[in-house]
């Protein structure tokens, strides 16, 4: 792991997530990254407008502000921020990053999203 550009600790539903011997896990690369976007979409606020947004016409709105914070990462790669809705209530991030190509993760309120590399 030591060859790795990017390392983090691994939190999942806002907890630490550990290991069998209770030691903390790590997430690299791609997976730190989506970790990462996931945590500044929520803490923006971002998130709960979307989950929320019942038809409004805020959404549209949302997801272009949460497109232009993804794409303000500079290790993702200008204009290939997709952000779309795959069932009610369930929102995902699609983009590729610079390094690691294309990564994928959820956006959900009140917990981290699940990441894919």
């Amino acid at each position: 792991m030591s060859d790795c550009l990017f390392r983090d600790l691994h939190i999942q539903h806002g907890d630490l997530v550990l290991d069998a011997g209770l030691n903390p896990t790590y997430l690299t690369e791609r997976a730190v990254i989506a970790q990462d976007i996931v945590h500044a979409i929520i803490e923006s606020g971002l998130a709960n407008l979307l989950v929320s947004d019942r038809g409004t016409g805020v959404t549209a709105d949302t997801q272009t502000r949460i497109t232009l914070l993804v794409e303000d990462d500079l290790r993702i790669m200008p204009g290939t921020v997709k952000v779309e809705q795959v069932k009610a209530g369930q929102w995902w991030v699609f983009a590729d990053t610079i390094n690691f190509g294309p990564l994928s993760t959820a956006i959900t309120t009140g917990t981290d999203g699940d990441n894919h590399g």
